[in-house]
């Protein structure tokens, strides 16, 4: 897992496509993650909210794109 800086640079400069693709696997994994927790294999929580403010920021990232064109 990268850093939170290297992160967010890395999502500020993805393309539309990079985005919608980034956007579609991180919802697949908290999809995936809740699954998991469900069973008792999650061991860190925080995963969660580590997910969550990712899936905003890429939101944000392709708001970003639209207003740019």
């Amino acid at each position: 897992m990268p850093k939170l800086n290297e992160r967010k640079k890395q999502i500020t400069e993805f393309s539309e496509v990079e985005a919608q693709k980034e956007l579609r696997k991180l919802r697949l994994d908290l999809f995936n993650l809740r699954l998991q927790q469900q069973r008792g294999e999650v061991k860190d929580n925080r995963i969660f909210a580590r997910t969550r403010k990712d899936i905003a920021r890429v939101l944000h990232r392709l708001t970003q794109l639209e207003n740019e064109e």
